[in-house]
């Protein structure tokens, strides 16, 4: 094998990087936020550091001899935080520094950098809903408060465990385990930016696997960060944010006519939007919003369940998680059962949280986890 000895000379390198110079979000002197390739915070560099690295941008490779005393201490100081290489191949290599196409910079590089650690690991992924959904043209409202991130569904939990040392931890799921939920929600340390990572969306009544094939075959790149970025096409966005528009909610009841609205607007919008819902089996969920699309009849012959979706028309979250545990084996529900009335430790804290119940007793936590329970399966046979 041959090897080849280093440039003479230096680049710049990131896991997002953005030209915020003329920003009103940061301070008066604040040039360049970016995000290093090892795990740490998004840097925001000023002065003498933004000068450097924008020539590292646009006049790479910088030359040894081109380097003053002051900017090799500088160039050191950047190495150690995995900002600068020497490798003209290094695969977070920036050759062009852009202003933030996202109103939030921080959340347009959380995009960036989970595209770079999916790539890093080899997994396959597509950015789905948020405001690419804008940026596309299927709606008028910009920003969403996470990120949504659709990857091959062998691999989800390889891109959760990915992202943890960047600032991540898992949500506890008592489902973890098991083909019922779709999402592992990832919660942020320090971004203010959660992740949803999904192996399916719901609603579909094909597999989980072929479903994401056909969502990858035509996406398309958007650049958030300096970082290309699948989305799914047009049309293909189009059913699945009509799909997620309509999805039943627990107690909630039947489909509201502006859900509906919604959806029916979303696929108005994308050509050949019937021709996708029928590839990903989203006909049964959508066949009322979709019927203007189709001639009389035409989507009479199209059959299935759509995937999560039967449970989640339940009348309360008990009965919900009953019919959901009916779908699996019966070893699977056993474990279940016990998990659900007296769950470890973090699933029962979390769950308190989210109840608006704080605490950091995990006994006390699961006690009222019960009550609520039972009092919801009570509510929901009255």
């Amino acid at each position: 094998m041959t090897s080849f000895p280093p440039v003479d000379g230096w680049f710049a390198i990131a896991y997002g990087s953005l030209d915020v110079s003329g920003s009103t979000l940061f301070e008066p002197g604040a040039e360049v936020l970016l995000v290093p390739t090892v795990p740490g915070d998004a840097l925001c560099l000023v002065g003498e550091g933004a000068a450097l690295w924008r020539r590292l941008v646009d006049g790479a490779p910088v030359r040894e001899h081109d380097i003053s005393p002051v900017e090799r201490t500088i160039l050191a100081e950047m190495t150690h935080a995995g900002i600068v290489t020497r490798d003209a191949a290094h695969p977070a290599r920036v050759t062009k520094l852009a202003p933030p196409v996202l109103s939030s910079p921080l959340h347009e590089l959380v995009y960036a950098l989970t595209a770079r650690v999916s790539a890093g690991h080899g997994i396959r992924c597509v950015f789905a809903k948020g405001p690419a959904l804008r940026l596309q043209g299927l709606r008028e409202r910009e920003h969403s408060g996470d990120v949504d991130v659709w990857c091959d569904p062998a691999r989800w939990d390889d891109l959760a465990a990915a992202l943890e040392p960047w600032g991540w931890s898992r949500e506890p799921d008592p489902w973890r385990g098991t083909a019922v939920h779709h999402t592992a929600t990832m919660r942020p340390e320090r971004w203010g930016c959660e992740i949803d990572i999904h192996r399916r969306f719901p609603g579909f009544t094909i597999d989980d696997a072929a479903a994401f094939e056909i969502v990858l075959r035509d996406a398309e790149p958007l650049r958030f960060g300096a970082v290309d970025v699948l989305v799914p096409s047009i049309s293909t966005h189009a059913v699945l944010a009509a799909v997620h528009a309509v999805r039943p909610v627990i107690g909630a009841g039947p489909r509201s006519r502006d859900a509906s609205d919604t959806a029916a607007r979303l696929l108005a919008r994308a050509p050949d939007a019937l021709t996708r819902a029928r590839e990903l089996g989203a006909v049964p969920a959508l066949r009322d919003e979709l019927a203007p699309l189709a001639a009389p009849g035409e989507l009479d012959a199209e059959r299935g369940t759509p995937r999560d979706w039967t449970w989640r028309t339940e009348s309360s979250r008990a009965r919900a998680y009953g019919a959901a545990m009916r779908e699996l084996p019966w070893s699977t529900r056993a474990r279940l059962v016990i998990r659900f009335i007296w769950p470890p430790d973090d699933i029962a804290l979390a769950s308190a949280q989210r109840a608006g119940q704080p605490t950091d007793d995990p006994t006390r936590a699961r006690w009222r986890r019960l009550r609520r329970g039972v009092r919801d399966w009570l509510r929901a046979r009255s």
